[in-house]
Protein backbone atom coordinates (compact mmCIF):
# COMPACT_ATOMS: atom_id res chain seq x y z
CA UNK A 1 0.00 0.00 0.00
CA UNK A 2 1.30 3.41 -0.76
CA UNK A 3 1.00 6.43 1.45
CA UNK A 4 1.15 9.63 -0.60
CA UNK A 5 2.62 7.70 -3.51
CA UNK A 6 5.38 5.98 -1.51
CA UNK A 7 5.29 2.21 -1.02
CA UNK A 8 5.51 1.40 2.68
CA UNK A 9 7.35 -1.91 2.19
CA UNK A 10 11.08 -1.29 2.49
CA UNK A 11 12.47 -4.82 2.13
CA UNK A 12 11.17 -8.31 1.48
CA UNK A 13 13.07 -11.44 2.53
CA UNK A 14 12.13 -14.97 1.50
CA UNK A 15 13.85 -17.55 3.72
CA UNK A 16 13.69 -21.20 2.70
CA UNK A 17 15.46 -24.52 3.19
CA UNK A 18 17.37 -25.93 0.19
CA UNK A 19 16.29 -29.52 0.83
CA UNK A 20 13.24 -29.50 3.14
CA UNK A 21 9.87 -30.71 1.86
CA UNK A 22 7.90 -27.81 3.31
CA UNK A 23 10.05 -25.37 1.29
CA UNK A 24 9.26 -26.87 -2.12
CA UNK A 25 6.92 -24.04 -3.13
CA UNK A 26 9.31 -21.39 -1.79
CA UNK A 27 12.19 -22.88 -3.83
CA UNK A 28 10.00 -22.83 -6.97
CA UNK A 29 9.02 -19.22 -6.23
CA UNK A 30 12.64 -18.11 -5.85
CA UNK A 31 13.73 -20.01 -8.95
CA UNK A 32 10.87 -18.98 -11.28
CA UNK A 33 8.97 -15.90 -10.07
CA UNK A 34 11.13 -13.97 -7.61
CA UNK A 35 13.19 -12.10 -10.22
CA UNK A 36 10.07 -10.90 -12.03
CA UNK A 37 8.55 -9.79 -8.69
CA UNK A 38 11.74 -7.88 -7.80
CA UNK A 39 11.83 -6.16 -11.20
CA UNK A 40 8.18 -5.16 -10.96
CA UNK A 41 8.79 -3.71 -7.47
CA UNK A 42 12.09 -1.90 -7.94
CA UNK A 43 11.62 0.30 -4.86
CA UNK A 44 11.54 -2.78 -2.59
CA UNK A 45 14.80 -4.46 -1.57
CA UNK A 46 14.07 -8.15 -2.37
CA UNK A 47 16.35 -10.89 -1.02
CA UNK A 48 16.28 -14.67 -0.74
CA UNK A 49 18.07 -16.35 2.17
CA UNK A 50 18.84 -19.95 2.98
CA UNK A 51 17.57 -21.08 6.35
CA UNK A 52 18.86 -24.62 6.62
CA UNK A 53 16.45 -26.95 8.38
CA UNK A 54 13.83 -24.25 8.89
CA UNK A 55 10.36 -23.76 7.47
CA UNK A 56 9.98 -21.05 4.82
CA UNK A 57 8.89 -17.56 5.82
CA UNK A 58 8.28 -14.32 3.94
CA UNK A 59 9.30 -11.30 6.00
CA UNK A 60 8.47 -7.70 5.19
CA UNK A 61 10.16 -4.68 6.78
CA UNK A 62 8.26 -1.41 6.54
CA UNK A 63 9.18 2.27 6.56
CA UNK A 64 7.51 2.75 9.94
CA UNK A 65 9.91 0.28 11.56
CA UNK A 66 7.42 -2.56 11.85
CA UNK A 67 8.00 -6.09 10.55
CA UNK A 68 5.45 -8.63 9.39
CA UNK A 69 6.26 -12.31 9.00
CA UNK A 70 4.11 -14.69 6.94
CA UNK A 71 4.45 -18.45 7.22
CA UNK A 72 5.12 -20.20 3.91
CA UNK A 73 5.04 -23.79 5.10
CA UNK A 74 3.74 -26.27 2.47
CA UNK A 75 2.53 -23.51 0.14
CA UNK A 76 2.85 -23.52 -3.64
CA UNK A 77 4.84 -20.93 -5.59
CA UNK A 78 1.64 -19.09 -6.54
CA UNK A 79 0.58 -18.91 -2.89
CA UNK A 80 4.01 -17.59 -1.87
CA UNK A 81 3.63 -14.92 -4.57
CA UNK A 82 0.24 -13.97 -3.06
CA UNK A 83 1.91 -13.68 0.36
CA UNK A 84 4.60 -11.40 -1.07
CA UNK A 85 2.01 -9.26 -2.86
CA UNK A 86 -0.07 -9.11 0.31
CA UNK A 87 2.91 -7.84 2.30
CA UNK A 88 3.62 -5.30 -0.45
CA UNK A 89 0.02 -4.04 -0.41
CA UNK A 90 -0.22 -3.48 3.35
CA UNK A 91 0.89 -0.39 5.22
CA UNK A 92 2.79 -2.21 7.96
CA UNK A 93 0.98 -0.47 10.77
CA UNK A 94 -0.69 -2.36 13.58
CA UNK A 95 -4.43 -2.75 13.41
CA UNK A 96 -6.24 -0.37 15.75
CA UNK A 97 -9.46 -1.23 17.51
CA UNK A 98 -12.04 1.50 17.97
CA UNK A 99 -13.77 0.89 21.31
CA UNK A 100 -16.10 3.86 21.15
CA UNK A 101 -18.37 4.76 18.25
CA UNK A 102 -17.27 7.58 16.00
CA UNK A 103 -19.28 10.72 16.73
CA UNK A 104 -19.69 13.60 14.33
CA UNK A 105 -20.76 17.18 14.86
CA UNK A 106 -22.74 17.19 11.59
CA UNK A 107 -25.74 14.88 11.26
CA UNK A 108 -25.83 12.28 8.52
CA UNK A 109 -27.64 13.17 5.30
CA UNK A 110 -29.09 9.66 5.21
CA UNK A 111 -30.59 9.97 8.67
CA UNK A 112 -29.76 8.13 11.86
CA UNK A 113 -28.72 4.49 11.60
CA UNK A 114 -31.17 1.96 12.99
CA UNK A 115 -31.54 -1.82 12.95
CA UNK A 116 -34.86 -1.65 11.12
CA UNK A 117 -33.21 -0.08 8.06
CA UNK A 118 -30.49 -2.69 7.82
CA UNK A 119 -32.70 -5.71 8.33
CA UNK A 120 -35.80 -4.44 6.58
CA UNK A 121 -37.87 -5.37 9.66
CA UNK A 122 -40.33 -3.12 11.44
CA UNK A 123 -39.60 -2.67 15.14
CA UNK A 124 -42.23 -1.81 17.71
Amino acid sequence: MSHRGVLQLKSLVVRYCPHGGSSRGAREFVRDKFAAFAEANASVDCRAELGRGKHPVVKGAYVWGEDKVADGRNLSAAEILKLAEGLRNTSGRKMKRFDKPVLSMTPSIQGPASASRKLGVKLR
